[in-house]
């Protein structure tokens, strides 16, 4: 028992150990700690020790050094002062009884534990130490990986052979999770037992003063750094820390500098919100957490929804929202995911660490890979899934494990949720897992199990989305039929790629050439032949070509007028050029596979050439991020910001960070993304197409609905819902005052003096 200041409550907690293992006639002794108490405490413990001799054993500090000194103290006193097997670790505040003890030493011998620790059934603090205790529990649980759901419980009863040599280190609070980990990390068997919690009956708890919070944090931190250096329970930590593969490690580290100067380069250029999408999946995720109909629903039902579940989160705090880190968080984080894919991927399948270096280098130099990664786009999301999927299928391709078919199945689920593209990715990847599985095993009951192992899990977030549109729309189809998913909202009259095949294939060529640049398309087009030259007949050797299959998704797409692509060549202008960017993903593959051929044979002649692959390598990599010639991807965002459109949107937006006050706002969000994002109109107070049954009742009466900021675009052949729906009107005239009259985008007040 640790015992500082408890004169008031020593007594009655030792007297009621004292007597209950008496009556239960169990052999006994309690060690007290007093640590270095300035009151009465230490003249309790005499007057203990003189009434019960050696079954009280005092042991003192001359100063007050901490929970987690006293708790070492006392273990160590109890190993060499007395003999018995069993050790039970409380505190002496009379908030716990032996009675439990009792109770505890019965549980421990029916079920043949090495230790049994206690949780407070019904914790007897207040609601601040409560909430303070959880999040510790969760923080310990996450660090160390301890057992038990009560971290902090002062009552653990535990074998003594587990606490001999036992080195422990924890200040404070963090004795106990520390103690937890390293007896379990022994694969001690350990069980959980409610007990007792009962208010303070004297003297107050020092557990939550902010000193020793702190205090126990940072030894938490140094006890975590302990476990990872003793390789106790945290292995995997200390493998990243000294791992198999250091080029993997350094291109991951390589990768994430990239990412962040990148980030912090397009930052300073004030493009990282330049693309209209990039704010449509910020308010997208935003909603989710903060609108009049806020939840799921708010996801929709056009855009998939795994890019905006992964920004929600960090959506709710508004400057991450605000400059756009919400969404870039996740595009940064995938990037360093394929990145490192790649390298691996190539590696394996080359065997050579320059061509796995050469085409993480390709991917990741590119500067419209660059500037993509650092918006809140989701093209990185997909690339990543693409990545893990391909390298994961390919490993399962050759060596049969079920595990690497688990990992590509749930990358192509990933990449099937992000964007339409991992459809197709998971059509062809069902194809190759039914093609591998039928010629590795020649048996049809083999294909058939492997197929809908891999289809259950790839294919269910397909299934799933479409069960989504019909339980939200209606309509199973919505994504691809509704009122905002008609292609003809895109794509103009008089498409020059619709209906023209040759002209479609032209302009997507073209958007792959200024996305890759002509480097990376010759390197990547002659490792294409060698691959095929040497692997043809192989069908463990497929899986790179999946990633083909994107170009021609694109130019059917193009064609049929599903999607429009423009590049200056063509069309005049720049507008979806990015579309052509997924082919970097097949593209470095085979550059890198090519380079590592190249590498290996120079090591395989002699060993002064060994350089050479890495040399060669270098040259790839820096000509190919040379040779693109900066962002298409940048240009087009450029492009479209400084565009008439962008400059009124931009006019209204500043307009309406000036003067809003928060209050409730009817402003429909399609094609008004840019004024909705950029105005900073708290999500919370905007009534738009996607606020379910409020919506419509606000267009109809606005005043009735509690509108007070009416925003409408009047613009000539594009006029929205609102303007469709009011202007003219009563409901408007009789109620609302023009407050902004600009570039056909009109701002309505109610009740608003005019020149306000």
């Amino acid at each position: 028992m640790p015992a500082f200041r408890e004169e008031a409550n020593l007594a009655d907690t030792v007297t009621d150990f004292l007597g209950t293992l008496v009556r239960a006639g169990i052999p006994h002794a309690v060690v007290v700690v007093d640590d270095g108490s300035d009151d009465g405490t230490g003249a309790v413990l005499d007057r203990l020790t003189a009434a019960f001799g050696e079954r009280v054993v005092a042991v003192r500090h001359d100063r007050n050094r901490g929970y987690g000194a006293a708790v070492r103290t006392g273990i160590e006193a109890a190993l060499r002062r007395t003999g018995f097997t069993e050790i039970l670790l409380t505190d002496a505040d009379r908030q716990f009884r032996a009675e439990d003890l009792v109770e505890m030493r019965e549980v421990k011998r029916r079920e043949r534990a090495d230790a049994v620790i206690g949780y407070r059934k019904r914790r007897a603090d207040p609601w601040r130490r409560r909430l303070n205790a959880r999040v510790w529990t969760v923080l310990c649980k996450a660090l160390l990986h301890v057992p038990g759901r009560d971290v902090d419980c002062a009552f653990k009863l535990i074998d003594r052979s587990l606490l001999t040599d036992l080195r422990l280190t924890g200040q404070a609070a963090a004795i106990s999770p520390e103690l937890l980990c390293r007896i379990s990390g022994d694969g001690a068997r350990i069980v959980e037992h409610p007990v007792g919690h009962y208010p303070r009956p004297h003297g107050e708890q020092t557990g939550a003063r902010l000193s020793v919070v702190a205090r126990s944090l940072l030894s938490l931190a140094t006890v975590y750094w302990n476990m990872v250096r003793d390789a106790r329970r945290l292995v995997w930590l200390r493998r990243r820390l000294a791992p198999a593969d250091r080029a993997a490690a350094l291109v991951t580290l390589g990768a994430l500098a990239a990412s962040v100067l990148a980030y912090l380069y397009f930052a300073d250029q004030g493009m990282l919100l330049a693309y209209k999408d990039a704010n449509s999946h910020l308010l997208i995720a935003r909603r989710i957490v903060d609108s009049p109909t806020s939840g799921l629903a708010q996801l929709g039902g056009v855009w998939l929804p795994l890019p905006h579940l992964l920004s929600a989160p960090l959506s709710v705090w508004q400057p991450l929202y605000f400059n756009g880190l919400a969404g870039a968080v996740v595009s940064m984080a995938a990037y360093v995911v394929a990145t490192r894919f790649l390298y691996l991927h190539v590696k394996a399948l080359t065997g050579s660490t320059a061509g796995g270096l050469a085409a993480a280098g390709i991917f990741a130099l590119n500067a419209n890979i660059l500037y993509l990664q650092a918006t809140a786009m989701t093209e990185l999301l997909l690339f990543a899934c693409c990545a893990a999927a391909v390298h994961y299928l390919h490993q399962w391709c050759v060596e049969d494990r079920l595990r690497h078919l688990a990992c590509a199945s749930a990358a192509v689920l990933a990449a099937s949720l992000t964007r339409y593209e991992g459809w197709i990715l998971c059509a062809a990847a069902v194809g190759v897992v039914a093609l591998t599985a039928l010629l590795r095993h020649r048996r049809y009951s083999h294909t058939e199990g492997s197929t809908l192992i891999f289809s259950f899990v790839a294919c269910s977030g397909i299934l799933a989305w479409m069960a989504w549109n019909l339980v939200i729309f209606g309509d199973p189809m919505n994504w691809r039929s509704g009122e905002y998913a008609d292609s003809s909202l895109w794509v103009s009259e008089g498409e020059a790629n619709v209906g023209s095949l040759d002209t479609a294939a032209q302009t997507y060529g073209l958007a792959v050439l200024h996305n890759l640049g002509p480097a990376v398309l010759v390197l990547g087009a002659a490792g294409l032949v060698v691959y095929l030259v040497r692997h043809r007949l192989d069908y463990r050797w497929i899986t790179p070509y999946l990633m083909l299959g994107f170009a021609p998704f694109f130019v059917f797409a193009l064609y049929t007028g599903q999607r429009p692509l423009h590049v200056k060549e063509v069309m005049g202008a720049l507008y979806n050029v990015r579309f052509g960017l997924i082919m970097l993903l097949p593209a470095a593959v085979f550059a890198g596979y090519l380079i590592g051929l190249l590498a290996k044979a120079a090591a395989d002649r002699d060993l002064r050439y060994r350089a050479v692959g890495g040399a060669t390598a270098a040259v790839a990599v820096a000509g190919s991020a040379v040779a693109v010639g900066g962002a298409v991807t940048l240009d087009e965002a450029v492009e479209y910001h400084e565009s008439g459109w962008e400059t009124d949107n931009d006019a209204a937006a500043a307009w309406l960070r000036e003067h809003h006050d928060g209050e409730l706002t009817l402003m429909m969000s399609f094609e008004n993304e840019s004024v909705t994002f950029e105005s900073q109109i708290p999500t919370g107070s905007l009534l738009y197409e996607g606020s379910y049954q409020v919506w419509e009742e606000a267009l109809a009466d606005p005043e009735t609905a509690g509108v007070e900021w009416i925003y409408m675009r009047a613009t000539p052949g594009s006029e929205d819902d609102v303007w469709e729906a009011l202007w003219g009107t009563d409901a408007l005239d009789d109620h609302y005052d023009l407050v902004y009259d600009e570039g056909d985008r009109l701002i309505y007040r109610a009740d608003a003096e005019n020149g306000e």
